[in-house]
């Protein structure tokens, strides 16, 4: 720099001593400018390489530990734990002087175990529950994974009235401290009540089943003087069985409309039903209590609707996630909680008009003993697929009187889709069972179809109608419509599993599945889908 000022001092010097000589002083200027652009640009550069220096310096020096600050030690040291080992660990002057060190903090350590600085407070870390709050500042927490609950610390600064039973929060690495709580979540919908009132005659088909359904509910509901003279033990909760898609919801709020309508008749007042239905897989939850948390829940609400004066339907579906043997459980234990929990609130309903309980489920086979034995849910009804009048009925549902369509009477749109779906040929073969008994039996469509197909399959064909409508042509709904749907419908797959797995097809097989050794599609080798599809039989 001195060098350079010197030479700024003899340019000058040259300046005045050219006064009379204007080209050269100039140029004599030009060159004054490029020394003084040259000694920004030196500055500049000279900053860069001071800042890589520091940056290497950065590099080369050893990484520091972290901890977490769990409060004063003895004689001016911190308390901390790093790695999951409590120290007794010195500090730096300048972080005892800067209003010092407090419980959560995370901090760096050397490797002589000095606090040498504070670090920025993590927003991520384990995750935990608030179970309850302990003397001395403490709390305990249970842990997301392993249901094991732990005593730990809460950071200084965080807002301890906002932490209660039940609260998520995250600690630190070591999980001794409480660093921050998770923003309260939105439940998702457990519980459906909104009571939708269904006729039967939107239930196409299942005649028996209505029949039954009416006998098992209605009687002890509308005659119950005569059965309490006969010393009848009524029922408290009903299961139906059988595959999916075949109305087992719809028939549990039929039958609440049916039993409203008339116990509204006979008692000449104005009751109101409430139709709860419970997601079976969204009750599971991996906090320890929690699932048995909601099925108290569930009957709490029930009896709240009950003072109230109303009937209440409780509808579990897929009851078999929640309330089902250890064979479906695959290993776990949460059914040793929340099978005795079901069955307690179970022995506590006296009679059909506190709460009607109804399961529902693919596999009636993997329902706990217990919750299926007399006084609790003691009756079973299957629900079938529909057989070809059944399905008839089920069309006439959706075909209705008005609706655009090819033929005004209803058997000349239906047949021809019926003759297709019952027909029995090479391309409407779908999977081939091995029984118990050695014997292979082949499957088609119809041993898949259902009312929920069956709705598909008429979206699908007013979506074609509704097409052509749009590009110009009449609007109305044709037999072939309705046949190119069905056949979309099974040709694409989506109804039946992607693979040969055993399990999968046996929540859509309408059979004992104690009967069924093995699976394979028409075009698979047994040799190929041996190893994969075989099942064990105990």
């Amino acid at each position: 720099m001195g060098d350079q000022t010197h030479i700024v001092e003899l340019i000058d010097q040259v300046l005045n001593e050219t006064q009379d000589r204007p080209q050269l002083q100039e140029k004599v200027l030009d060159l004054r400018d490029a020394l003084f652009q040259a000694q920004q640009s030196a500055q500049q550069y000279a900053l860069k390489i001071k800042v890589l220096e520091e940056a290497i310096e950065k590099l080369k020096s050893p990484a520091h530990r972290i901890g977490t600050i769990l409060g004063q030690g003895e004689e001016g040291l911190v308390r901390l734990v790093s790695g999951g080992t409590e120290y007794q660990a010195a500090v730096v002057p300048e972080l005892v002087e800067n209003e010092g060190l407090k419980t959560g903090d995370q901090v760096a350590l050397n490797e002589g175990f000095v606090v040498i600085a504070r670090l920025l407070l993590p927003n991520q870390g384990p995750l935990a529950k608030i179970s309850a709050k302990l003397a001395g500042g403490q709390w305990l927490v249970q842990a997301a994974t392993g249901n094991t609950e732990t005593i730990v610390l809460v950071r200084d600064g965080l807002d301890e009235a906002s932490l209660k039973e039940g609260t998520e929060i995250f600690l630190d690495t070591s999980q001794r401290v409480v660093l921050g709580k998770l923003p309260e979540r939105e439940s998702r919908t457990l519980i459906e009540d909104d009571y939708e009132q269904v006729e039967w005659s939107e239930v196409g088909g299942q005649e028996k089943v209505k029949e039954e359904v009416r006998k098992v509910l209605e009687y002890p509901l509308l005659h119950q003087e005569i059965l309490s003279q006969m010393e009848y033990q009524v029922p408290k909760g009903f299961l139906f069985y059988g595959p999916p898609g075949c109305g087992k919801t719809l028939i549990g709020k039929a039958i609440l409309t049916e039993v409203i309508r008339k116990l509204s008749e006979q008692e000449e007042s104005e009751l109101q039903g409430r139709f709860i239905y419970v997601k079976g897989p969204e009750i599971l939850n991996m906090w320890l209590g929690e699932s048995e948390r909601k099925i108290r829940e569930i009957f709490k609400k029930a009896r709240d609707y009950k003072e109230k004066g109303q009937i209440p339907f409780i509808f579990i579906d897929e009851a078999e996630s929640i309330l089902g043997t250890r064979q479906a459980w695959r290993g776990s234990n949460i059914s040793n909680t929340v099978v005795p929990m079901f069955c307690a609130e179970m022995d506590g309903i006296q009679s059909l008009r506190e709460t009607v309980v109804i399961l529902a489920t693919n596999r009636p086979d993997l329902i706990d003993p217990a919750i299926i034995r007399p006084g609790r849910i003691d009756r079973k009804i299957k629900v079938s697929r529909p057989d070809r009048e059944e399905c008839k009925a089920i069309l006439r549902v959706y075909l209705k009187d008005g609706l655009p369509r090819e033929h005004e009477d209803f058997n000349a749109m239906a047949e021809p889709f019926l003759d297709r779906l019952f027909s029995q040929g090479p391309d409407q073969e779908v999977l081939v069972l091995t029984l118990r008994s050695g014997s292979n039996r082949k499957m088609y469509w119809n041993d898949f179809i259902s009312g929920a197909v069956i709705e598909g399959i008429m979206k699908r064909a007013k979506e074609r109608s509704i097409e052509r409508a749009i590009r110009g042509e009449t609007l109305c709904l044709t037999v072939e419509d309705l046949v190119v749907s069905l056949e979309t419908e099974f040709e694409e797959g989506s109804l039946l599993p992607a693979e040969s797995n055993l399990e999968d097809w046996l929540q859509l097989l309408d059979m004992d599945s104690k009967d069924v050794v093995r699976v394979r599609r028409p075009n698979e080798s047994d040799k190929a889908t041996e190893n994969t599809m075989r099942r064990s039989i105990i």
